[in-house]
């Protein structure tokens, strides 16, 4: 009977706590949603660039046998090869289909079979393999009908056109880069995020709160004093990772090291403006690690960690833009795989820049509200 009624106690303070509580029984819910119908979505409608150099009856017939396939969406029609490229070092196509001048002549005549291009957005891997099955099965389709129309035998289609493929950013389709490049993003997200949250937590928890509080400090000294730790932890932290990822594992270096680092700070200043929030409404370390834990699954099915973003609903796709997670992945990615610039990274710098502005004063605001300064 003791027993239980030191259970019956526990739960009714486990259940005052309401904030908790709605985190451990919601969150944890609302992460597997996502992940099932992520994960359960046929990767489909890969955006693709058809650089059209024909302009024939017949290109117009493989461009629409690419854009009915499932696996792609052709987007964008470019003018010239540089501006194709340029799309798939954006992100913003997945697949580039090139046609030459003669294409349509050289299925007619006796000449040599044509020469088409292909360039795949290797850097995931999963998604070229995708993009190519796609294109591959479209030129096949195109070949068998020309050849039916023609009253020939079904063909093989590398017999009749000569198909060049470039797989861009990775040659081979290795899974590694694109995993290990991402694996290297969660850690400093996740050592940086628990070293801030636990800050004001530990002082609150250890009796020492009161001794801050008595002391002449603002609350932005409080905040910056609290932050530094953090900061440092998390920029050894992301060093340490970079030089084994790229010593131990091969992971390419291919854009400005100067720029990624520039841009990871900007990440850990914003993920400890969100540790610091933590902290200031947790009572304990504990309750402060738990609730790191809980954000840290929801960042990740919104971050592209596991799966495409575009697989999410189109609602879930715009919350997706406001955490800062997802646009470090697409930056560490864009950098050290595509070698993208600053001109093509900017969207995701200001992004973060603006959430961890508006977290950091919320984490400003908490803390005024819980008295944990003396005043300006």
């Amino acid at each position: 009977m003791r027993i239980c009624n030191l259970v019956w106690k526990e739960f009714i303070q486990f259940l005052r706590d309401w904030l908790m509580t709605l985190f451990i029984f919601t969150l944890p819910a609302l992460q597997l949603v996502l992940m099932a119908n992520a994960t359960g979505s046929r990767i489909s409608d890969l955006c693709t660039a058809v650089l059209d150099g024909d302009r024939s009856s017949t290109s117009r017939r493989l461009v629409t046998a690419l854009d009915n396939r499932e696996e792609l969406n052709v987007c964008y029609f470019p003018d010239t090869l540089a501006d194709a490229r340029h799309l798939l070092d954006q992100g913003e196509a997945a697949l580039a289909v090139v046609i030459p001048n003669d294409f349509a002549a050289s299925l007619s005549g006796n000449t040599p079979s044509p020469g088409l291009q292909i360039v795949a957005d290797a850097s995931n891997n999963i998604t070229g393999q995708y993009a190519l099955a796609g294109a591959k099965a479209a030129i096949a389709g195109l070949t068998s009908d020309l050849a039916r129309e023609a009253g020939f035998p079904r063909p093989n289609a590398e017999s009749i056109i000569d198909v060049r493929i470039t797989e861009r950013y990775n040659a081979g389709l290795d899974i590694r880069p694109f995993t290990i490049s991402a694996q290297v993003g969660f850690i400093v997200y996740q050592v940086t995020l628990i070293v801030a949250a636990i800050g004001l937590a530990r002082e609150r928890e250890l009796g020492t709160l009161e001794q801050l509080m008595v002391m002449p400090l603002r609350r932005i000294e409080l905040i910056v004093g609290k932050a530094i730790p953090a900061l440092i932890v998390g920029v050894l932290n992301f060093v340490v990772l970079l030089i084994v990822a790229i010593l131990g594992f091969d992971l390419p270096m291919r854009g400005s090291l100067a720029l990624l680092c520039a841009l990871t700070l900007l990440f850990i200043a914003v993920e400890i403006g969100y540790g610091v929030l933590i902290s200031s409404v947790a009572r304990t370390q504990q309750q402060a690690v738990l609730f790191v834990f809980v954000l840290a699954m929801v960042d990740m099915s919104f971050s592209g960690y596991m799966v495409r973003i575009k697989n999410l609903p189109v609602m879930l796709q715009a919350i997706a833009q406001v955490v800062p997670f997802y646009h470090y992945l697409t930056i560490i990615r864009g950098v050290m795989l595509k070698g993208a610039g600053l001109n093509v990274l900017w969207p995701h710098a200001a992004a973060m820049a603006l959430t961890g502005g508006t977290v950091t004063a919320l984490a400003i605001h908490a803390l005024r509200r819980t008295g944990l300064s003396r005043g300006e």
